[in-house]
């Protein structure tokens, strides 16, 4: 492992305060000899802010504001402020047990090349599944389980991954994530998902451990039908967003074309979700959502300059050393 300590830094990034203390409290209580946590507060409100900075200061951990909104700049700069080599991210909603940091840094001795490790991610429900989440992607709710063997990967959760500083410059950062304005919908990207295909591109291993377990808590809301197609809007900007990732546009007219397409699949699905029965008519409906976004999206890459140059560019680590 290429490494100048055996330190670990875990990077929360967070918004909000509501579990914020429970999950510090559970990295706190790791076995791992040597870790620093460091709190990336990215919140545009500030009585959040207050409350986050007052519940770091009651915990002993690192309080650090990132002022650029963006998941991706909160976690760049977790990187950026980070003391160890190696840097581990989990949500502030999550909770790990106290072998958590000495699993997911197994692999990084175990393999070669390795520029991150993911874990698996169960769920914490606040209540029962709907029936409708039978016909739904779980990806919708942020768990992931590759099974109970190391492998290689392309993917892990952003809710649960250690990365190797030095492939994480090496490949330009975290793309554009989660934005909290709706006017900046349009600005998200690919986020972790970009930064694993950046990593493979230069070389790098993903592996997953299923021994680095992170428990997710999932409210009945993000359960919720309405919520539901708000998440899957966002994962349609985030696939045409991939798909040109770095300026591979092709002819406008082409795009015209995609987006039309996209156009009369959200339309199918929209009619589906009509004459089918719930539960199962819950699929159509928020299916729907992603190839809506999907249609706007990439008409938008036809005449939006300030989105073409956003989407062409590679390296977003400049945008938080600024």
């Amino acid at each position: 492992m290429d490494k100048n300590s055996d330190m670990l830094s875990v990077v929360i990034p967070t918004t909000r305060p509501d579990m914020l203390a429970e999950t510090i409290r559970s990295v706190k209580n790791q076995k791992y000899p040597d870790f620093e946590i460091i709190v990336v507060d990215n919140s545009i409100n500030s009585y959040s802010s207050v409350q986050i900075k007052k519940i770091c200061y009651s915990e002993g951990v690192r309080y650090v504001k990132e002022e650029n909104e963006g998941l991706h700049n909160t976690r760049n700069r977790g990187v950026i402020e980070s003391k160890g080599n190696i840097v581990v991210f989990i949500d502030d909603d999550a909770k790990v047990g106290e072998k958590f940091l000495e699993e997911i840094v197994k692999p990084f001795s175990m393999f070669n090349n390795i520029g991150a490790v993911g874990g698996k991610v169960i769920g914490v429900f606040e209540s029962s599944p709907p029936p409708h989440m039978r016909y739904l992607k779980y990806s919708y709710l942020s768990l992931l389980d590759y099974g109970n063997e190391m492998k290689e990967v392309s993917h892990i959760n952003g809710n649960n991954m250690a990365i190797l500083k030095k492939a994480w410059e090496d490949a330009g950062g975290f793309n554009p994530d989660l934005f909290q304005k709706p006017k900046n919908i349009w600005k998200r990207g690919d986020g972790e998902s970009g930064l694993w295909a950046k990593m493979i591109q230069k070389g790098w291993k993903i592996i997953y451990t299923p021994y680095a377990v992170v428990e997710h808590y999932i409210p009945k809301e993000r359960m919720s039908i309405p919520n539901l197609k708000k998440i899957a809007f966002r994962h349609g900007i985030q696939m045409s967003y991939s798909k040109f990732f770095g300026g591979r546009f092709p002819p406008r007219p082409i795009l015209l074309m995609r987006s039309g397409a996209f156009l009369l699949i959200f339309l199918m699905e929209k009619m589906m979700s009509l004459i089918t029965k719930y539960p199962k008519s819950a699929r159509y409906e928020v299916d729907s959502e992603l190839y809506k976004a999907r249609a706007m999206y990439e008409m938008k890459l036809v005449y939006d300059q300030r989105l073409r140059e956003h989407v062409s560019r590679t390296n977003w680590i400049e945008e938080v050393k600024r």
